[in-house]
């Protein structure tokens, strides 16, 4: 019952937020649209705002979940999703939309809802699980993708048949829905309230060895993460494929997303989750350089799109169980709470950076900025960003074992 309440809050949380490229083009396209003449820049930005912010609260759950248990947060972040959600459907304006669906959607309703959602939600498999702990994680976090697997198609036929302040609306309701069940189910084991701390900022955490070198590469897999999965749909577009095959390699992308984190959570089990967090990242960075760099169709794209999806998302599945390695169970949650402020930061400058390197390529090649040429730069940044956090890793994994065959 844990594990399925952490997995309708990742769907209803971060697989919402996932589908915002949904809603951006909407804006840039529809007649009826009140941003048509807003740059894709600034709505990328607003997007960017809504996933990055969402782990700035995340030490404030840790004081709620100390005063009043683990179903307060979740049930006031839910709450908030929901007010986020409606005011966002009543937006007309640029800084009207950016306050809403950006910074109250990201920072103080749908990414505070998710601050204080979803990240005590998803460390509870971890106090009920020890054996299969990667496992219940992998499987409570592959609600994020199959969220944004189910919730884009049914949004795209909502806006195209009444609104987008209609499809807002719908997802605010189903929040609702989903997130009282949520809260029904979800239940913290009596032992975890005793030996796990919650305290807003224990910074007694960082002076444990390797935990230094794990929030680097938080911040760094981050930034490898979302900017493909926010130039996967443009690049499609510039090699000649059309907008439904682009929006269908990266649906492809996402559904084999949610499988790669059931079997990384498998895989960590057997193995340890520093093993499998240092081979599936430097493999995510191998697929971008030998597979996306000379995609020129639809069936490289989605080959890339399968492999990508399947080992590019061992983070979320494995944060939890990964820190409480390093740091042990007892200062779990403080721990997780400062791991996720390395997050912010990556989504909200995504998307400037990506489209700085494609302009910057354009011009050194006297080229058009659509094309697939100009991605060049972009694609061998999306592959040495994780390659380089997965190296950051390798002293961490060094300290419990310099055998290369042992469970870490």
């Amino acid at each position: 019952m844990t594990v399925a309440a952490a997995w309708l809050v990742s769907f209803v949380g971060f697989g919402v937020a996932t589908i915002w490229g949904v809603f951006q083009d909407a804006y840039a396209s529809q007649s009826s649209s009140s941003f048509r003449n807003v740059s894709v820049l600034k709505l990328g930005f607003v997007g960017g705002c809504a996933m990055g912010f969402g782990f700035s609260f995340g030490p404030l759950s840790n004081v709620l979940v100390l005063k009043f248990g683990i179903r307060a947060p979740i049930a006031l972040g839910i709450l908030l999703i929901v007010i986020s959600f409606e005011l966002a459907s009543i937006s007309h304006k640029y800084w009207e939309l950016f306050l809403s669906q950006g910074i109250l959607f990201g920072l103080i309703n749908h990414r505070l809802g998710i601050s204080l959602s979803w990240i005590p939600s998803i460390a509870l498999p971890s106090q009920w699980f020890k054996k299969r702990r990667s496992l219940a994680s992998g499987i409570a976090s592959s609600g994020t993708s199959i969220g944004a697997v189910v919730l884009s198609p049914v949004c795209q036929v909502l806006i195209d048949r009444t609104s987008v302040q209609w499809a807002l609306r719908f997802l605010g309701f189903l929040a609702l829905i989903v997130g009282i069940l949520a809260t029904l189910l979800v239940r913290q084991r009596g032992v975890a309230e005793k030996h796990i701390q919650y305290r807003i900022f224990d910074l007694s955490v960082l002076r444990i060895p390797g935990f230094a070198l794990y929030l680097a590469f938080c911040f760094l897999q981050f930034f490898g993460f979302v900017t493909p999965l926010f130039f996967i749909p443009s690049y499609c577009t510039v090699i000649g494929l059309s907008a439904t095959t682009a929006s269908g390699v990266l649906s492809v992308t996402t559904a084999l997303n949610a499988v790669g984190r059931i079997i990384a959570g498998f895989m960590a089990d057997r193995v340890g989750p520093l093993n499998v967090l240092i081979v599936l990242y430097v493999l995510t960075g191998l697929m971008c350089i030998f597979i996306w760099l000379f995609a020129n169709s639809v069936g490289v794209m989605m080959a890339f799109g399968i492999l990508w999806g399947l080992f590019s998302g061992p983070y979320w599945p494995l944060a939890v169980p990964t820190t409480a390695k390093i740091v042990g169970m007892e200062k779990l949650g403080s721990a997780v709470a400062i791991q996720f402020l390395m997050n912010i930061i990556p989504p909200i400058f995504a998307v400037p950076i990506g489209s700085r390197l494609i302009a910057e390529t354009a011009a050194m090649y006297q080229i058009p900025e659509e094309s697939g040429k100009a991605y060049r730069f972009l694609i061998i940044w999306c592959a040495l960003v994780p390659i380089l956090a997965a190296t950051l890793l390798v002293p961490v994994r060094l300290r419990f074992s310099k055998r290369l065959w042992v469970k870490v």
